[in-house]
């Protein structure tokens, strides 16, 4: 690179495949870290910057190309980018992540990426047209980089980089993790371009502190104050009148006392302005046994909690080692629901078991329990994954030495979703069983057709009942009890009913589409070469 002229760096969030089943709801909302980088970018003086998500170029103004993806030849000929930078923590979305570096290298640009998938598989990335892996968070590190590029020097001295140096990888130093959030910019949605976003995400948590097997994220976590996270959302609210919103750490109440007060300071917030703002967290189920955060969350109206129960299997419970049984799920489900909460549950089915903590459960006494248990529970909404083993997890490394994985040459990273088979699965039962069992034995239970028929009793006989009659309230002008009333059946009687029935419906045209494409067929080709070895 020339001094002497204005840089361009763009940032693109690859799209899912087209099989994604989170392809719907990844078209109203983007990822926060890009926005975060962007942010930190955007203040060196020479540079200007924009983020592509290309799950959400919802504009018309969007070029789009014959798959209806942004066209990123005429964007990049209308708008030449020096370098372009990736988004590589979604494993499902690293093949069209290489496809994307490999057209804009050919093009002569700079290419960076990171991410849990790169930061794990760096040597990866480099076969595959990214100049430079970053490690970790990349606020600071993407500063560092394009002034180095811009002016021509050596990468050496960057920490937290991996690049090919004279043909050979050269990996810096390790950087530190981000302490201070105050002293970094806030996530700038102003530079995503062509996008519609219906729930903002925000993040005042970055790592956890659980070290799962079965998980990428394995830094301490760190938080941000609850102030630093009410400023971005005072500012989202006033500029971009934002109305719905995502926190995405990984568990809201780290720091229980934090967590709190800053569900005090959402309350008061909204009582100021006098609107409800709808917020989704992640959550731990064994936060049920501190009612004053639960009566906190309730204050500020929080919309949904996303918590993973894993299994309802007492067995798999003690084989995880988690310290409860599902008598304790029950009761502590029980417990957010009398707060109010809505509750998204969150479960894997058919987890590779450990030598020493083998137990042979028929497939179908798992799925006995695993319906019992949601019945029982009454969970609002679910989601049932099949388990994925991610790259950089002891879980892969296990699966791996007990050669079960299968080919990633038959079975690539797009369908390292939660949706398909990836690996041999325990006691002889065949993958295709497995998938059958989520997909048709326990989500298909719970989203079903017959929820339209809920829906459709719900508005002739429910609606009437606790609407209409409030309404006679009018004339002594008391408007709020028919909102009150109107809210009342909504969450009772037609909230679950309308997304369950949203659910079977999507469940439906994705099973029809898993068999009219190619996936069993390469599943079929893996197990034959996985039995080969």
């Amino acid at each position: 690179m020339n001094n002497g002229k204005k840089y361009r760096l763009r940032i693109i969030i690859p799209a899912f495949p087209n099989f994604n089943i989170y392809s719907f709801t990844a078209r109203e909302t983007t990822s926060v870290g890009p926005l975060a980088v962007a942010a930190s970018a955007n203040q060196l003086e020479n540079w200007d910057v924009e983020v592509f998500d290309e799950n959400n170029c919802r504009s018309k103004l969007c070029p789009k190309d014959k798959d209806r993806l942004p066209d990123h030849a005429k964007i990049q000929q209308e708008r030449p980018a020096d370098v372009v930078g990736f988004y590589g923590s979604i494993t499902t979305s690293i093949p069209r992540l290489y496809k994307l570096a490999e057209f804009y290298k050919s093009l002569g640009a700079k290419t960076v990426a990171g991410g849990k998938h790169i930061e794990n598989l760096p040597e990866e990335a480099l076969e595959h047209n990214i100049d430079v892996a970053v490690f970790r968070e990349g606020e600071i590190t993407i500063k560092e980089l394009l002034l180095a590029w811009e002016n021509g020097k050596e990468l050496d001295t960057i920490q937290g980089i991996t690049f090919l140096k004279q043909n050979k990888i050269h990996t810096t130093k390790e950087r530190p993790l981000i302490h201070d959030f105050d002293a970094m910019p806030y996530p700038d949605f102003n530079l995503l371009l062509y996008a519609k976003i219906k729930y903002y995400p925000v993040n005042r948590i970055r790592g956890c502190n659980m070290k799962c097997e079965f998980c990428a994220v394995k830094e301490t976590a760190r938080c941000g104050s609850p102030q630093w996270l009410m400023t971005q959302i005072k500012h989202l609210v006033e500029t971009k009148n934002a109305r719905r919103f995502f926190e995405t750490s990984d568990h809201f109440a780290t720091n229980r006392e934090d967590a709190i007060e800053f569900c005090n300071l959402l309350a008061e917030y909204q009582k100021k302005i006098g609107k409800r703002l709808h917020f989704t967290i992640q959550t731990r189920i064994t936060d049920a046994r501190y009612p004053e955060l639960l009566a906190a969350m309730k204050r500020a109206n929080f919309h949904m909690v996303c918590i993973g129960y894993e299994s309802p299997i007492d067995e798999e419970l003690l084989a995880m080692n988690k310290g409860y049984r599902s008598k304790d799920l029950l009761k502590w489900t029980k417990t957010f629901h009398d707060h109010g909460l809505f509750i998204h549950g969150m479960f894997i089915f058919g987890y590779p078991q450990k030598e020493k903590y083998k137990i042979n459960i028929p497939i179908k006494e798992k799925i006995k329990r695993f319906r019992a248990f949601i019945k029982q529970s009454k969970i609002d909404t679910l989601q049932v994954v099949q388990t994925i083993p991610l790259p950089g997890t002891e879980l892969r490394d296990r699966l791996a030495k007990e050669g079960r994985l299968y080919p990633l040459d038959r079975i690539g990273w797009e369908y390292y979703d939660g949706q398909f088979p990836l690996f041999k699965p325990d006691n002889g039962v065949s993958p295709e069983i497995m998938q059958q069992a989520v997909f048709k034995e326990i989500m298909g239970n719970f989203y079903r057709f017959h929820s339209f028929w809920n829906i459709t009793t719900n508005i002739l006989f429910h609606f009437p009942r606790l609407v209409f009659a409030s309404a006679l309230t009018i004339i002594t002008f008391r408007v709020k009890y028919i909102i009150n009333a109107f809210l009342i059946w909504k969450k009772k009687y037609f909230r679950n009913y309308i997304l369950r029935f949203g659910g079977y419906i999507l469940l439906k045209n994705w099973i029809k589409n898993l068999k009219a494409g190619k996936f069993l067929e390469k599943l079929n080709r893996a197990k034959f070469d996985l039995e080969r070895r």
